[in-house]
């Protein structure tokens, strides 16, 4: 996956998150199909959600860095002498 495409991917999960997080604290129930865009799994919680978003934001951004270091290495190569 291209660099653009992970950082679209990064936005939308954000996304995600506030609005989960701000339907938590709202205390407004959780719809069964929250997360049917990313996942076949069906949560009962928000927690669950939060959890479930948070671990695709570490991801993809891992998946960034990683993409950053095989457009750069140069500049790695130049980092790690120092």
């Amino acid at each position: 996956m291209n660099e653009e495409n992970l950082k679209e991917r990064l936005a939308y999960f954000q996304q995600r998150l506030e609005e989960a997080k701000r339907r938590h604290l709202a205390k407004e129930p959780h719809p069964r199909n929250f997360d049917a865009g990313y996942t076949t799994d069906t949560f009962k919680t928000w927690k669950e959600s939060i959890a479930l978003i948070n671990e695709r934001l570490a991801n993809i951004n891992n998946q960034l860095k990683t993409e950053s270091r095989t457009s750069n290495p140069a500049r790695d190569n130049h980092e790690t002498s120092l």
